[in-house]
């Protein structure tokens, strides 16, 4: 296996743990805590249904400085060498967020949960998650290298590498910038077409 395919995979696991933990912990959390979580779910899926008004730019402009933040922070830390601990931690934070909403979901609406769960997480938390997962790749990358030039004196071709790392970051906030469209302007559409599975 080679060295891409090995930093990917540790990349996906990391993905999957988060997930898995996220779907353990909306199951084990108080109750306290899982009447907030009810009351905000139910919250949001009633104004869905209920066809109550969206104030769509202020969800867009949330969303969007929500991920460009985390977008920031992880081309930031990618050019030290500590951002490799923080970057993996924001993919696990995000892994365990997708499962943890998805599990709620299911949890308040049952059987009619796992169809609102898949419609809500697919595709912008599953687009924003794949994007962070690329960008991460990238930014980890670039800390082994300034490491191995630090203080195993080797060289590189860095000009490269940047210009490539910031490429990287520019697509990636394109990308971001689609999952938000979704989020905002699709998502609510599509779950009023499914608002009969809210009960």
């Amino acid at each position: 296996m080679n060295k891409i395919k090995k930093k990917y995979l540790f990349l996906i696991i990391i993905v999957i743990i988060g997930v898995i933990t996220g779907f353990i912990f909306a199951n084990i959390i108080s109750n306290n805590d899982q009447k907030i979580v009810y009351e905000k779910i139910t919250y949001f899926f009633n104004n869905i249904k209920e066809d109550v008004p969206i104030k769509y730019w202020n969800n867009l402009l949330f969303s969007l400085k929500n991920n460009i933040i985390y977008l920031i922070l992880i081309t930031i830390f990618g050019l030290s060498i500590i951002g490799l601990f923080f970057n993996n931690f924001i993919l696990f934070l995000k892994s365990f967020i997708l499962g943890f909403i998805a599990s709620s979901i299911i949890n308040i609406y049952l059987y009619n949960g796992i169809v609102l769960s898949i419609i809500y997480v697919f595709p912008f938390m599953i687009l924003n998650l794949f994007t962070y997962l690329i960008m991460i790749a990238y930014a980890n990358d670039f800390s082994v290298k300034l490491f191995y030039l630090l203080f195993k004196k080797k060289e590189y071709h860095f000009h490269i590498i940047i210009k490539k790392y910031f490429a990287v970051s520019l697509i990636c906030l394109i990308l971001l910038l689609v999952s938000s469209l979704y989020e905002t302007f699709i998502t609510p559409f599509v779950l009023k077409l499914f608002s009969f599975l809210i009960k």
